[in-house]
């Protein structure tokens, strides 16, 4: 079995490989091995476009997708949450801000690490008077006594509620309709004019919620 993948043999391999300091002399130059054909400028400008692309990868939340199930430039279905105060949320009533709708779990330690940022964002928002609203949907299959306790451990004020609107076993209505993945955190951005503008699958900074609201806030100008 070896013999059939054994590489095709080199002039003076055999002298190589029978000459332990000649071998470590080659290995350590640049270009050796399957990147010989390459010239050092090549490989340089070659990690460049590989450093960059990670950078903007990271840089530009929206590249993760459209919201599953939906498309960027759609109209955000008018939903309706129940939140933990008892109080009612209807989507459509908050046209005019931005509507960060963000979906978590107790369960889930991600959100539990961004639910305080959400709240350092929202602090900012309250105190500038800003058309900005953050909406925690949590999870139907969270439990709820869970749910209420870590909100009141973590002294979390925007509105959140519970997506339990329904007597129907599996998600809830509010994530069905968003068509949104059983995989938390996950956040829609919802432009002034209530036109989807993106789609995060993961725990967001502070500062990258804001990134978001400004440039959903642009692209509705």
């Amino acid at each position: 079995m070896t013999d059939d993948l054994a590489a095709p043999s080199l002039p003076g391999a055999s002298a190589l490989a029978d000459d332990p300091e000649e071998k470590f002399t080659d290995q350590g130059r640049v270009g050796y091995g399957r990147l010989g054909r390459f010239s050092p400028l090549a490989l340089g400008l070659l990690l460049v476009l590989v450093v960059g692309g990670i950078w903007w990868i990271q840089r530009d939340e929206r590249l993760v997708g459209p919201v599953p199930g939906r498309a960027i430039g759609e109209i955000a279905p008018d939903v309706s949450l129940t939140l933990l105060d008892g109080s009612p949320l209807r989507l459509a009533e908050l046209r005019g801000s931005v509507v960060v709708l963000n979906f978590w779990a107790s369960w889930c330690a991600p959100c539990r690490e961004e639910m305080p940022e959400l709240q350092s964002y929202w602090n900012d928002v309250q105190r500038n008077g800003e058309k900005t609203v953050i909406v925690g949907v949590g999870v139907r299959t969270d439990v709820d006594a869970d749910a209420r306790a870590l909100v009141a451990e973590g002294g979390f004020t925007y509105p959140i509620g519970r997506d339990n609107d329904t007597q129907q076993p599996g998600i809830g209505p509010v994530e069905a309709a968003f068509g949104v993945p059983s995989a938390y955190p996950s956040t829609v951005v919802i432009r002034p004019d209530g036109v989807m503008h993106g789609f995060h699958l993961g725990p967001l900074t502070a500062e990258r919620v804001r990134w978001l609201v400004d440039e959903a806030r642009q692209s509705s100008a």
